[in-house]
């Protein structure tokens, strides 16, 4: 998945037991928020959950959320797109070669024009776009108030699902991609605070450091104070395959009529959105066959258990 790419680069020399291989955590500047202690007043859910209920809270990855599509639509339709007409090209010189005769000149050809199919094949199967299809729908992350645990979902070449103490969590702002969009980050710590197993971004990039405070308090909230202390969700993402959440994933519609309930000017986002329209729907169609060729994500057995999704 897309949220694996750089923990791949990021931690290539560690084993698939993580547990063994702590990091020691980085200095610098970015707060650390109390798990005990309200971080801002109102809690704000920024429509990144697929599910909340009694015991859990479903979430999305930032990484996944905010590039799903984008790689399958840069990469994947450029090239493999590439692809049928070299096949086409070499299919045509290959006839020419079996009507007219063996040619020196046609054999180099196709030669070359193999060489330029297999490339192609390389660059589909080896550029981000291979992040981005065929593998899971959504990189979830469960936050459990009936143990307390963090559940992230990882795939196989990371080691399979893991799960950390809540009370070990670290939790900071810190900015997105370098740019003017914030993001919360979590720690997985070791219990003395001094190393981490793992780090993962949660939900997406907000405008204001006011709004991913507000994140931050939702879900802290949720886990410390139960799922009645935090409003519902104005709508719940979903890994189901559909056109249209596809499209509403890259065309902000919903996002904002919400902002312009809360009294905001949308003027200016409903602008950019008509200029980058035709972008934004290559990366909708990005993502719909980002998820059309992926598959639902399926917990281990021992994690539904505590979720509350299989039988004790």
């Amino acid at each position: 998945m897309i949220n694996e790419y750089f923990s791949q680069i990021l931690y290539r020399n560690r084993g698939l037991d993580w547990f063994d291989e702590s990091l020691e955590i980085p200095k610098d500047d970015d707060v650390i928020f109390d798990l005990k202690k309200q971080a801002i007043e109102e809690p704000y859910e920024g429509e990144f959950i697929y599910k909340k209920n009694s015991i859990f809270l479903e979430t999305v990855n930032a990484d996944e959320f905010c590039r799903r599509g984008m790689y399958t639509a840069l990469f994947g339709f450029l090239f493999g797109g590439l692809v049928p007409f070299f096949v086409f090209f070499l299919v045509v010189v290959l006839f020419d070669m079996i009507v007219d005769g063996f040619d020196f000149a046609s054999l180099i050809l196709a030669f070359l024009i193999f060489i330029g199919i297999t490339g192609l094949i390389y660059l589909v199967c080896n550029a981000h776009s291979a992040w981005d299809c065929f593998t899971y729908r959504h990189a979830a992350i469960r936050f459990n108030r009936r143990t307390r645990q963090v559940h992230v979902f990882y795939t196989p070449k990371l080691g399979g699902p893991r799960s950390y103490p809540w009370d070990d969590i670290q939790a900071t702002i810190t900015t997105f991609d370098n740019g003017g969009y914030f993001v919360l980050n979590i720690l997985a710590a070791t219990p003395d605070g001094a190393r981490y197993y793992d780090s993962f971004p949660v939900g997406g990039e907000l405008v204001k450091y006011e709004e991913c405070l507000g994140w931050w308090e939702y879900i802290r909230r949720y886990m410390e104070e139960g799922p009645d202390s935090v409003p519902e969700p104005g709508w719940y993402h979903t890994d189901r395959l559909s056109l249209k959440e596809s499209f509403l994933r890259w065309f902000p519609l919903r996002e904002m009529k919400r902002d312009k309930a809360r009294g905001h000017d949308i003027r200016y986002s409903q602008w950019r959105m008509v200029l980058m329209s035709p972008l934004l729907a290559l990366f909708s169609l990005g993502h719909f066959v980002s998820m059309l060729t992926s598959r639902k994500v399926a917990w281990p057995e021992e994690i539904r258990r505590v979720c509350g999704e299989a039988d004790p």
